[in-house]
C-alpha cells in the first residue's frame, strides 16, 4: 500500500515537472502555454465598423481648425504697398517660425479629420455660415451635394494636404517667396472648394463703369489723387 502510495506521489511530482516545463517553454518561444485558460481581460479592441468617434460637422472642423490655420499662415508673409513705401512682413525669430510651422501642422492633419467617414456638413439644427447671403446653399441643399459629390470634396480635402506640405518645406527652408507661392496655391484650393459646396450659386455685382477694369484710364487722371470728369474741381 505505502508502495503504490509512493509510486502516486513521484507521478504527480513527474507530472507538474512536465507541465512547468511546458509552459517555460512556450514563455521562451513566445506562444501560449498548452493549457486552456480563459484569460481575465482582452487588450485587443473590440471589432467595429467606426473605430472613430466622430463630434465636429466639416463645418465646425473649418472654423475650428482649417480657417485659423489657414489665415495664420497668409498672414504671417505678406507684402505691404503704401504711400510710405514698400514693407514685407515674414517670421524673423525661431519662434516666430515655428509658430509658422505649428499652423502648417495643423492645417494638413486638419484635412485628415475632413474626409473621416460618416462626418456631416453642419451640425444638425444650425446654419451654414454666410446662409442669408444670396447664392449660399442652405444645409440640406449643401449635404444633398456634399453625399452626391463625395469624391469631389475628398480630392478638395487632399490637394489642400498636399499645398500644406508644400508650405511645410517653404517654412522649414525658411523662404518667404515659397510661402507665398504656396499660400497662392493654397487659396485657388480653398475657392474651388468654396464654390462647389459652400456658394456654388453667388452672384458677383457687375463693376461701375467708373472702375471698369477694361477701361482705358485716362491720362490726366492719372496720379495719387485720381478723379472723373464729374468730380468737381477744387
Amino acid at each position: 500500500m505505502s508502495r503504490t502510495l509512493s509510486l502516486s506521489a513521484v507521478s504527480v511530482v513527474t507530472l507538474l515537472g512536465v507541465m512547468a516545463c511546458q509552459k517555460q517553454q512556450a514563455a521562451m518561444q513566445g506562444t501560449p502555454p498548452t493549457a486552456s485558460a480563459t484569460p481575465a481581460y482582452s487588450s485587443a479592441p473590440a471589432s467595429s465598423t467606426a473605430p472613430f468617434k466622430l463630434t465636429a460637422s466639416i463645418a465646425e472642423l473649418m472654423d475650428s481648425v482649417i480657417d485659423p490655420s489657414a489665415d495664420a499662415l497668409w498672414d504671417s508673409v505678406s507684402t505691404t504697398v503704401d504711400a510710405s513705401g514698400t514693407t514685407q512682413h515674414q517670421p524673423h525669430t525661431d519662434a516666430e517660425w515655428h509658430e509658422a510651422r505649428r499652423h502648417a501642422i495643423a492645417l494638413i492633419e486638419g484635412t485628415n479629420l475632413l474626409v473621416m467617414d460618416g462626418r456631416k456638413l453642419v451640425a444638425p439644427g444650425t446654419a451654414v455660415l454666410d446662409q442669408q447671403v444670396q447664392g449660399v446653399l442652405s444645409p440640406e441643399e449643401g449635404q444633398k451635394k456634399f453625399d452626391e459629390q463625395h469624391a469631389a470634396f475628398v480630392q478638395f480635402a487632399y490637394a489642400l494636404h498636399d499645398v500644406g506640405e508644400q508650405m511645410l518645406k517653404a517654412i522649414d527652408a525658411r523662404s518667404p517667396e515659397d510661402m507665398m507661392a504656396a499660400g497662392a496655391t493654397m487659396d485657388e484650393v480653398c475657392e474651388s472648394c468654396h464654390l462647389t459646396f459652400w456658394y456654388p450659386n453667388q452672384v458677383i455685382p457687375e463693376l461701375p463703369a467708373s472702375l471698369d477694369a477694361n477701361k482705358p484710364w485716362p491720362q490726366k487722371e492719372r496720379g495719387v489723387n485720381h478723379r472723373s470728369d464729374s468730380s468737381p474741381s477744387q
